[in-house]
């Protein structure tokens, strides 16, 4: 389970569709480090940043959905892909007006609010290995923006945007039950073995199995591909193949692309029984008809 899961997948949101990301996989990829069923990190010649609108995951109304910002030309993309539409304002000025609503129970103003602070959340993270200087150059012009935007941001405000993100998650918010995953608990990647018996870690797997389920029954294809990827590596919940192609099917459908036998087989190769490759393929089928009505 070793994969940072706010990079990892966040490098390559807008990247292959699941068809495509199927037929790259070989069927001999080891099943501790399974790809991201809804996308391809690119490397680090071709890579993505927060403010890079390439990784802008759900299209031009994704913004908008669920109450979060609008995007526009002056658009910073977030943590997680979506433009945020700041009108100018640095984050303390852009949540000012959104936090007591947030505190009082608007969850759409918590989800604006964790998104416009979860820009502040990488600050200190080093750079990636870029292969050309100008890219280096880019991040770094753009670390400084983001510096600017933060300058006001503390590290317990940072921190608080996960409450703003689980209240915003556990009402329903679909964009805020995935990124819930995608930030690792408590705001923190997933590292193999780290407090295994943890009971907040327990806590997190539980929750955001919730989440990505209920994103998923919202016919939300990127929610069905992450689940697949999870019932793959048995990162949230007990390894279980049949689930994994299931929900690789359904994510499939929920893009509209058709995926045949043997492109699952490439997928998953020897990780999964006939007899399992058959099953899921049937729940998949069904799994999509009830979600995508």
């Amino acid at each position: 389970m070793k994969r940072n899961l706010r990079y990892a997948t966040a490098a390559g949101l807008a990247g292959l569709g699941l068809a495509a990301a199927l037929a790259l996989s070989g069927a001999g990829q080891p099943p501790a480090q399974p790809a991201f069923i809804a996308a391809a990190a690119p490397p680090a010649a071709t890579a993505t940043h927060w403010f890079d609108g390439r990784i802008n995951i759900g299209g031009p109304d994704q913004s908008a959905r669920d109450g979060a910002p609008d995007a526009s030309a002056a658009a910073v993309y977030g943590r997680h892909g979506r433009a945020i539409d700041f009108g100018g304002l640095t984050v303390a000025q852009y949540i000012a007006p959104r936090i007591a609503a947030a505190r009082m129970g608007d969850m759409k103003a918590a989800y604006a609010v964790y998104q416009a602070i979860a820009v502040c959340a990488a600050l200190d993270e080093a750079a990636a290995d870029y292969q050309e200087p100008s890219q280096l150059a880019q991040f770094q012009r753009e670390r400084e923006e983001q510096q600017r935007l933060c300058a006001t941001i503390s590290p317990a405000q940072v921190q608080e945007r996960m409450q703003f993100l689980s209240s915003a998650a556990r009402a329903g918010i679909r964009d805020a039950q995935i990124d819930f995953y995608m930030e690792g608990p408590g705001g923190k990647p997933v590292q193999q073995n780290d407090g295994a018996s943890d009971p907040l870690l327990a806590q997190w797997q539980a929750d955001a199995l919730t989440f990505l389920k209920s994103a998923g029954a919202q016919c939300d294809p990127f929610a069905l591909g992450l689940l697949s990827n999870a019932y793959d590596a048995g990162d949230l919940a007990a390894r279980t193949p049949r689930l994994a192609v299931a929900y690789g099917v359904a994510a499939a459908a929920a893009r509209h692309v058709g995926l045949n036998r043997q492109q699952l087989l490439n997928r998953f190769g020897d990780q999964v029984s006939d007899a399992e490759l058959d099953e899921g393929m049937r729940l998949g089928a069904q799994l999509a008809q009830e979600s995508c009505k």
